[in-house]
């Protein structure tokens, strides 16, 4: 079974850090050129990262942290370094690690069903790194 940590952190302010077990349920990271006829390589690549998971009490200050960064207009904190860990068992051994500088929110939803479906309460944040920082993310 697959587990994630995420840490978000800026200059200005406490990292949000969501390491719960099951609480990310899965992590997608793309590195998309913007225009899709690009016929030699540019720098016009955008490295962006979705996270879906369960909106849990174990970590609602987090969510609600990063709802209030996806409303924060402020340039000291409106970018912030994000890094993901992907442990491919229980026993924490790193799959893969992708730290991602100047990240921003594009967008993040949550989303309340009925109380008879399973996994009722859901969010999906979407990131997309700052333009030119392409070559400042590390993959360990």
């Amino acid at each position: 079974m697959i587990y994630y940590a995420l840490k978000i952190e800026s200059a200005g302010g406490d990292p949000i850090e969501i390491s719960e077990e099951n609480m990310i349920t899965s992590a997608e990271i793309t590195f998309d050129t913007i225009n899709d006829s690009t016929q030699k390589k540019s720098n016009a690549i955008l490295a962006k990262m979705t996270l879906c998971g369960k909106i849990a009490k174990e970590i609602n200050a987090s969510l609600i942290k990063i709802s209030e960064w996806s409303r924060d207009l402020k340039n000291e904190t409106t970018y912030r370094k994000v890094t993901l860990t992907i442990y491919e068992d229980e026993d924490k051994n790193a799959l893969r690690s992708y730290e991602l500088p100047d990240m921003f929110v594009c967008d993040y939803k949550e989303t309340y069903k009925s109380a008879s479906e399973n996994d009722n309460y859901t969010f999906e944040l979407k990131l997309t790194q700052r333009e030119n920082r392409l070559k400042e993310v590390k993959t360990y």
